[in-house]
């Protein structure tokens, strides 16, 4: 431990500043999972606890705890899959081998998925796109990347919002753009969106059912397919994401 004290100190203050930071990160992020975690573990805890101490409980009350119980262990379920999901993009840990993929198949599936998820919002979605065009990648990455995207513009876009989906080739590019009028990031939140479990709005996301991962995700699901994340935003008037892939 001394030794590795001596050493830091004698390296340049840009590594040290680095270093701290991937420490912060690191530090964050089991904080951050402990509590997202802890938070549905504490709700089921508290019914198991209370129906262990209850010798009659209207059924109709039961039902009620079943389902709260339910819900919170799709919710670490959901947590526990999308954590060995990004901890496999972060280490490039993919079995399937890089392929053709075509992006507007995937895309048509997910616009009808996309109505289904927007409800009685009453969201006006579009999807336009340019003639098929191939994706050299790994199928599932892209439709986990796609499906965060659109998921993420209908959760954080009024009732009556507007949510227009974009696939489009310009020059040897492949460019997937989504665009909405909902709520919108701030200029100092935009650059820390793709961390992990970072909310701008910690209740409105859990209340949506987010698990803080999907941005992070997607980030490097196009990092893995040697494309570009490009976010654009402003508070009230709406967000614009734009991946650029290269065909």
């Amino acid at each position: 431990m001394k030794k590795d004290s001596e050493l830091l100190k004698k390296l340049p203050l840009p590594v040290k500043l680095h270093i701290k930071h991937l420490e912060q990160v690191r530090s964050d992020f089991i904080a951050n999972v402990s509590h997202e975690l802890r938070t549905p573990l504490t709700v089921i805890h508290g019914y198991l606890e209370g129906l262990l101490k209850e010798t009659e409980i209207d059924k109709k009350f039961l039902k009620k705890i079943y389902q709260q119980m339910y819900q919170n262990s799709i919710r670490m379920e959901k947590i526990i899959g999308d954590l060995l999901l990004l901890s496999r993009l972060e280490n490039e840990e993919v079995s399937d081998e890089l392929k053709p993929i075509n992006v507007n198949k995937i895309l048509k599936l997910l616009y009808v998925d996309a109505k289904i998820i927007s409800g009685n919002k009453q969201q006006e979605i579009n999807l336009i796109m340019d003639k098929i065009i191939y994706v050299v990648g790994r199928e599932e990455e892209l439709k986990s990347l796609f499906y965060n995207l659109i998921t993420n513009a209908i959760k954080y876009t009024p009732s009556h919002g507007k949510i227009l989906i974009k696939w489009y080739g310009y020059k040897n590019k492949a460019i997937f753009k989504i665009e909405d009028n909902g709520i919108g990031i701030s200029k100092k939140n935009i650059p820390r969106i793709t961390e992990r479990f970072y909310r701008v709005d910690k209740s409105r996301s859990r209340e949506n059912g987010g698990t803080g991962l999907g941005l992070a995700i997607a980030k490097h699901v196009v990092v893995n397919h040697h494309g570009q994340l490009i976010i654009e935003s402003e508070v009230g008037k709406g967000s614009v994401f734009t991946c650029i892939f290269p065909i």
